[in-house]
C-alpha cells in the first residue's frame, strides 16, 4: 500500500512540475468539449501491483462499451473530465483474492486532466499523451470488500487523432481506496481500470496569433517598402 502511495505522489509531483503554462509554444485550444465511448477492463484481484496483466484470471470486461466520459477544455492544456463506468464481475475471475464471486461493479470519477498536446502541436498533431488525477466513488455489490468506497485517482493515456474531430483513446487509471482502511491493505479497495475506445471533440478555438495577424504584419511591411521606393 505504501509503495503505491509513494508511486502516486511521485508521478503527480513530476507531472505538475513539468506541466507549466509558460512552457507552451502558443495559446492553442484544440477543442471545447470531448466525449468518449470506451470498452473497459477492471483489474480488481486484490494483488495491487502484482499480476497486472493476468488477463485470464483477473480482468473483468464486457464485449460492449461500459464507460462514458465527458471532457471540458479549460486553458493551457488543462481540462476537467467526468466519467461513469459499469460492468458485472465475471464468474471464475479472482476478485480481492477470492474466486467464484459475482456481482456488479460501478464507478463515477471527476478528474483534472493535462494534455501535452500544447507543447508540440505544430509539429505532430496526430498523437496526444496526457495524465489525469482526481477523486471518485466505487460501488461493488459483492461482499468481498466494502461496497461504497471513495477513491483517489491517478492515470495516464493518449489519444490518436485519425481526424480533426475523431480519435482513438487508450487510458489506464489507478484507484486508491480512501476508506475504509486507507493504511490497511487487507481491505483490498485498490484496483486498476483500463479502457480503450473512441473520442469525439468539437469547438476548436482560434490561436491569438492567427491568420489575420500575419496578414496585417505582411501588409505593414509591404507598405513600408512602398514608401521607401517612392522616396527615391
Amino acid at each position: 500500500m505504501r509503495q503505491l502511495i509513494l508511486l502516486f505522489s511521485f508521478i503527480i509531483i513530476s507531472a505538475v512540475s513539468f506541466a507549466q503554462p509558460y512552457k507552451t509554444i502558443k495559446v492553442f485550444k484544440p477543442y471545447k468539449w470531448m466525449i468518449g465511448v470506451n470498452w473497459m477492463v477492471i483489474e480488481d484481484d486484490g494483488n495491487q501491483l502484482g499480476d497486472l496483466f493476468n488477463v485470464a484470471s483477473s480482468w473483468n470486461y464486457q464485449y460492449y462499451p461500459t464507460r462514458l466520459s465527458l471532457d471540458r477544455y479549460l486553458k493551457y492544456g488543462w481540462s476537467i473530465e467526468a466519467s461513469a463506468a459499469y460492468t458485472p464481475y465475471l464468474p471464475g475471475k479472482r476478485v480481492n483474492d477470492t474466486t467464484g464471486l459475482t456481482g456488479i461493479f460501478g464507478c463515477f470519477d471527476v478528474n483534472g486532466k493535462y494534455s501535452f498536446y500544447n507543447l508540440y502541436a505544430p509539429r505532430a498533431r496526430w498523437i496526444e499523451p496526457y495524465f489525469t488525477f482526481g477523486v471518485g466513488y466505487t460501488y461493488r455489490s459483492n461482499a468481498a470488500v466494502a461496497q461504497h468506497v471513495p477513491t483517489l485517482n491517478l492515470g495516464f493515456g493518449f489519444n490518436i487523432w485519425m481526424h480533426r474531430m475523431i480519435g482513438l483513446q487508450v487510458h489506464t487509471n489507478g484507484k486508491l481506496g480512501l476508506w475504509p482502511g486507507f493504511w490497511n491493505s487487507s481491505f483490498h479497495t485498490n484496483y486498476f481500470q483500463h479502457s480503450a475506445g473512441i473520442v469525439f471533440r468539437w469547438g476548436e478555438g482560434k490561436n491569438k496569433n492567427g491568420d489575420f495577424g500575419r496578414r496585417k504584419h505582411k501588409w505593414a511591411h509591404g507598405n513600408k517598402r512602398f514608401k521607401k521606393n517612392t522616396g527615391h
